[in-house]
């Protein structure tokens, strides 16, 4: 080992790392110094603050701590030959696509079916949404770890809160229809489990990236992580910062995410805690802009660039991991959950005085879940609880007069949800049968002062049984066929109910609990898996029958913002799906995501209109959706791609007014990646090459016309990975 250099200075940074270098070089052999692992391991230690007596775990332990750590998700995971439609990314996957980008729109990469859209245009960051076969994101239930990350009263995911979440991610499981139970919000559209990084399958590494692009955009992330220590214990820690002005007038981003794990895994025991934890002060631009308006200046932005929101979210879970033996095991989890933050409103009147109301909300979310997992000769039976109560606090101001909301809201709700999984194999075929229980309790909230009267409103409850039944037959190693049935009910947002408040214009509406009635959709599935060597094939077709679906076709009570939602006539969604790799000749292949959707209403009356219109399409439920991605490995380490992108025609409104559409849209985007000097990695992705003018996502205004997210035309963003 060559000499060591001078000592640094007395309180240098560099000094932990210097001693260690000294321990290294005084106690180890020589053969140690030879080894790029141990080196590494000393250098991340170092970063970590922990000592160097920890340096090495053996590979018996490791492997047992690895098995221990993949029992949290098993159970609310469906398993690869389940017959439901799904799709499982790994953390190598994940990181060809990832460029910094928010959950909605690194998801939609990655399954069929998912169309996302960004409010700043970007498809990095700020706020954006995405629909899952035309269905709603509140409609889609979204978990870390088994844990939900929904708000439960509004049931949306709000990535642009913690940022950079995707870098913390080991894989992800998608599931759309109903698909098994989980733990949340109802699986209605589908499901999405995130599961955070492993802390004992990796060797230790400190990891730098940064991205930069355009629109000013800056993104830059360090990591530490362990590995399984000679103690049984492992730490994983990321801090991020992201910084964009967005494509669209001041819809631009500054936020700050921190990310922790850590655990013991021991024999018979595994204790992990996962935390994150994002602040984000997002330039808003929720409006949709008129297409008259688009013509003039596509990065037109109706929200006052006052209006700035301030808003972060956090979440903090416990799990234990006890193997009872070689068969059976038991995990449960405590975790707390909470968001808040400003939503400023401002405008200007006739004269040019400017007015900013705020809209601050606050959330405190307490829950625990316990899953008892057993193997027999009876079968792989699954059997799991979870209860949770979901605090919120909405306030209203005139800024800047914070101390005195002139209207303050205090909602609640509780839910116990119970469920039952088996799963067992007869010769070829395997049989699937799960049954969710869910009861579910909420207390709208409303503050009198602002009322003028006593609110009265009842607490509303619901109870929702959700079976599922499926089969799954092995035609020989390399087909696979599968059925299935599922049903699931769901209860009303907050917001389908009262919008964002209880007003003197809704409280009625509040008062009856019949207003808005729970919705259910019934799910028949069926599909084939085609796997080989150089083909990976999953096809699947579908037919959801919806009861009593939610929807907001009421009236618009101007004078406090309230669009009515109600109960629409019965519906449907069929159609086909396709996700493939074919590795068709030595370093070619080509990826796909394909989706064909056919979806009607029975009927839909306009409200306070006497005309009805039969079999109509719901709105934003494109026909087409898909993804084809090209991809060449001229030399090893270098990847190259091209991507196309189709989205077909899609409705804004249930008249199916042919002027008030979201147009088809084709995108093609240019990727390459390059492995150099071990693990480093510099990926670049040209994205709207075309530079074309496209949406995913309208409206109509209120003038009739219609409206749209413009996204971003052609634009590149460059990462760089380096890894020690």
């Amino acid at each position: 080992m060559a000499d060591l250099p001078p000592a640094p200075d007395p309180g240098n940074a560099g000094v932990g790392i210097y001693q260690l270098l000294i321990i290294a070089k005084e106690h180890t052999p020589v053969s140690f110094h030879k080894s790029f692992f141990m080196k590494r391991q000393l250098f991340v230690l170092a970063l970590m603050g922990l000592s160097p007596s920890l340096i090495k775990a053996q590979n018996q332990d490791s492997l047992k701590a690895e098995t221990l750590e993949e029992v949290t998700i098993s159970s609310i995971r469906a398993s690869a030959d389940a017959p439901v439609a799904q799709i499982t990314v790994n953390r190598k996957e994940i990181e060809k696509r990832y460029q910094g980008q928010d959950g909605a729109f690194l998801l939609e990469r990655l399954s069929p079916s998912i169309v996302s859209y960004s409010e700043a245009g970007t498809g990095l960051s700020n706020y954006g949404q995405m629909r899952l076969r035309g269905i709603d994101q509140s409609r889609i239930n979204i978990t870390l770890n088994g844990v939900p990350l929904n708000d439960m009263l509004d049931q949306g995911v709000f990535f642009s809160n913690f940022t950079d979440f995707g870098n913390s991610i080991e894989s992800v499981q998608i599931q759309r229809g109903v698909g098994t139970s989980s733990n949340g919000v109802a699986s209605y559209a589908g499901s999405m489990n995130f599961e955070s990084l492993s802390l004992t399958q990796s060797e230790p590494f400190a990891e730098l990236q940064f991205t930069g692009g355009s629109f000013n955009t800056l993104r830059a992330s360090a990591e530490v992580h362990t590995g399984l220590m000679e103690n049984r214990t492992a730490f994983y820690a990321r801090m991020s910062r992201v910084q964009s002005d967005g494509y669209r007038y001041h819809s631009g981003t500054e936020s700050n995410s921190l990310f922790f794990s850590g655990g013991y895994f021991g024999e018979k025991h595994a204790l992990k805690f996962t935390g994150f934890a994002g602040r984000s002060e997002n330039g808003l631009a929720y409006q949709a802009v008129p297409i008259s308006m688009i013509k003039q200046d596509p990065r037109t932005n109706l929200i006052s660039e006052n209006d700035v929101d301030d808003f972060g979210q956090w979440l903090f879970q416990l799990q234990h991991t006890w193997r009872l033996g070689t068969k059976s095991s038991l995990v449960s989890t405590l975790y707390y959950g909470g968001a808040g933050g400003d939503f400023p409103l401002g405008s200007r009147d006739s004269t040019g005085a400017f007015t900013q109301f705020n809209l601050p909300l606050y959330n405190d979310h307490f829950g625990y879940m316990s899953t008892f997992s057993q193997s027999s000769d009876y079968g792989k039976f699954d059997v799991g609880v979870h209860l949770y109560s979901f605090f919120r606090k909405n306030l209203q101001f005139v800024e800047p007069d914070r101390i005195r909301p002139y209207n303050e809201e205090d909602s609640r709700k509780d839910e116990l949800s119970v469920f039952g999984k088996w799963q067992k194999a007869f010769g070829k075929f395997k049989a699937f049968a799960d049954v969710q229980v869910r009861q579910v309790y909420i207390d709208l909230g409303a503050d009198e002062t602002y009322l003028g009267e006593a609110p009265n409103i009842p607490v509303r409850d619901y109870l929702f049984v959700n079976p599922k039944i499926g089969l799954n037959y092995d035609i020989n190693t390399h087909w696979q066929v599968y059925a299935s049935y599922g049903r699931s009910g769901r209860e009303p947002r907050r917001a389908d109910i009262v919008g964002y408040e209880v007003n003197p214009g809704n409280i009625e509406d509040a008062q009856n609990p019949e207003s808005v009635k729970a919705e259910y959709v019934n799910d028949i599935e069926a599909g084939l898996r085609w796997q080989t060597e150089k083909v990976a094939l999953d096809f699947n077709a579908y037919y959801m029958i919806f009861e009593n679906e939610i929807a907001p076709i009421g009236v618009l009570i101007d004078q406090y913002f309230y669009q009515v939602y109600l109960n629409q006539e019965s519906s449907f969604r069929r159609g086909v799906e396709l996700s493939a790799r074919w590795n068709f000749y030595k370093n070619w292949s080509i990826d796909a995501q394909m989706a064909y959707l056919n979806a009607e209403i029975s009927s839909y009356s306009p409200a306070e209109q006497d005309v009805v219109y039969e079999n109509v399409s719901p709105i934003l439920s494109p026909e087409f959706n898909g993804q084809l991605q090209l991809n060449y490995q001229p030399i090893e380490g270098l990847d190259l791609g091209v991507r196309a992108r189709y989205l077909s025609e899609q409705y804004m409104g249930l008249t199916n007014d042919p002027s008030l559409t979201v147009p088809e849209s084709f995108i093609m985007d240019l990727m390459a990646s390059w492995n150099f000097a071990g693990e480093h990695t510099l990926s670049v992705q040209y994205n709207n090459i075309g530079d074309v003018l496209y949406y995913t996502y309208g409206v109509p205004d209120d003038n009739g016309e219609a409206a749209y997210f413009v996204q971003a035309p052609s634009h590149v963003y460059a990462t760089l990975r380096l890894v020690f």
